[in-house]
């Protein structure tokens, strides 16, 4: 049992191995892997569980079946109980297929109703649990302060830092309600940047008196609740510290989270293969000295374990400082006595009606200047799909959106991706003249390593050019669109890419 294991029962590596959380594949098996670079196969799996002892595996993808079945062999060849964790922002689903897929966390703000996010987060658990899943890395406690952010987009509850904090707080409740562990990230606050730290390292141009009234106001409320750790954000905030990012800044993980705040739980960082932080020298060795307990995904297992050492024996790191977040990892693992859900509990309606309910409630139609809703489905309607691709997965062959008799006889539907030429677009602008309304729907993904929040050049070319008194924007990921474009009639948002969204939208225009 991890109780009756003491920190200075395990020798030097053994302590740093419970400071790693490597990446693996949710999936049973190495050909099913989709990332097989940040993944590791199941030789190397099991090599980092029993022989490096790893602190924990940060899993990426599954389904309820395979999921189930890796993570009961992992905890069996593990010494010391693992944390297995994944990013469960928007529900189980968002990784393991066959679980429930929330909506977004800016859905649910948008709702503003603190009972739906703790419903949320303890559907989350539970079923995260039940498929062995022990650590969820939500809620996502970053302040939605800048429009162009390219990463965090809908996975922030809101503009507004005190709904942030009731709305991520709640949604924390309800996880631990689901005998999980909960992480508060990313701080000190992600939301106020325009570059995307998968990509390269991001600044924070925000003074140290707007961090304490805006984007510190979450992480404080959800430490007071008892939040189980905290992810750092790869990114730099000069009024902090002018030299190092935060993940590696000793000021702000140390002086001030520890030392002023006095939090006790786990530090985290957020993926050390990030392109933000991945070419700094020794970046497990440097988040450790800056005072993070755990490193995710520190790349080549061996050779971070070897700088790690070397360091302490150059004294660059001491061993009390190892131990020290060893302690805090092992008083985690023993917290996680509530027993696991069976599987069959994914049976339960509750996911589907609370979404459903959800996806409704957070429409908001910002506006109707020239009265074009309801649509009468006799009325001649050309409907674009806003896409980075066809097939990437933004419309899922279930919506709604692809089929015509969903919407009345007088409809006609053309996709519009990012590979799209100046050709095409002129020939869209043309079809557009040819109906009496003309239906946009933006399902453009703002997701890690795309780069950007805008819509590709294609969809803005097309939007700046139609007639906007005859046009209909909705929109599914960007909710600042209606500002982009002003000369648009109507503009609807829904917070939320899914086909429950997706249906609730379709109803909304029909009345």
């Amino acid at each position: 049992m991890v109780g009756e294991i003491r920190p200075t029962q395990l020798n030097l590596t053994e302590a740093i191995g419970q400071l790693l959380v490597p990446r693996a594949s949710g999936l049973l098996l190495d050909r099913q892997r989709r990332y097989p670079h940040w993944e590791l196969d199941r030789e190397n799996l099991q090599e980092a569980v029993t022989t490096r002892q790893v602190g924990g595996v940060l899993l990426f993808g599954g389904s309820l079946g395979d999921t189930f079945l890796k993570t009961q062999e992992l905890q069996r060849l593990a010494r010391i109980p693992l944390l297995i964790c994944a990013d469960l922002e928007a529900g189980c689903g968002q990784h393991i297929e066959g679980a429930t897929r929330l909506p977004t966390a800016r859905a649910i703000g948008v709702v503003g109703d603190p009972d739906f996010a703790y419903h949320c987060g303890a559907l989350t658990g539970r079923e995260a649990r039940a498929v062995g899943i022990n650590w969820v890395l939500a809620p996502c406690l970053d302040v939605a302060n800048n429009p162009s952010n390219p990463v965090i987009g809908l996975r922030s509850f809101g503009e507004d830092p005190e709904l942030v904090a009731a709305m991520g707080t709640a949604f924390a409740a309800g996880l631990r309600s689901g005998g999980v562990l909960t992480t508060a990230k990313h701080f000190p606050g992600h939301g106020d940047v325009a570059v995307d730290s998968h990509l390269q390292l991001p600044t924070l141009e925000r003074t140290r008196p707007q961090l304490e009234r805006e984007d510190w106001l979450p992480f404080r409320a959800a430490i007071q609740a008892g939040v189980d750790s905290i992810m750092t954000a790869h990114l730099r905030v000069p009024a902090l510290d002018p030299e190092w990012p935060a993940t590696f800044s000793r000021r702000i993980l140390t002086e001030i989270l520890r030392e002023e705040w006095g939090y006790e739980g786990l530090i985290v960082t957020d993926a050390l293969n990030m392109k933000a932080v991945d070419a700094w020298p020794a970046p497990g060795v440097r988040a450790l000295q800056a005072g993070a307990d755990l490193l995710m995904m520190p790349g080549d297992l061996a050779r971070t374990v070897d700088l790690i050492v070397a360091a302490i024996r150059r004294g660059l790191l001491s061993e009390e400082r190892i131990y020290a977040s060893v302690e805090r990892v092992l008083k985690a693992k023993a917290r996680l006595t509530t027993p696991a859900p069976a599987i069959l509990s994914f049976e339960e309606r509750t996911g589907s009606s609370l979404e459903r309910t959800i996806s409704e409630d957070a429409l908001i139609l910002e506006r109707d200047r020239a009265g074009l809703l309801p649509i009468p489905c006799l009325k001649p309607t050309l409907q674009i799909l806003v896409v980075d691709a066809c097939l990437d997965g933004s419309v899922p062959d279930q919506s709604p959106l692809l089929k015509l008799r969903e919407f009345g006889p007088q409809y006609r539907t053309y996709w519009l991706e990012a590979s799209h030429d100046a050709d095409y677009v002129q020939f869209l602008v043309g079809r557009a003249g040819d109906f009496e309304r003309v239906l946009v729907q933006v399902l453009t993904p703002v997701r890690a390593y795309r780069g950007t929040s805008a819509l590709h050049e294609p969809a803005t070319r097309f939007l700046e050019q139609i007639d906007g008194e005859r046009t209909i924007l909705a929109s599914y990921t960007q909710p600042y669109l209606g500002r982009t474009f002003c000369h648009l009639s109507t503009v609807i948002n829904a917070y939320n890419n899914s086909v429950t969204s997706h249906q609730a939208i379709l109803e909304r225009l029909e009345r």
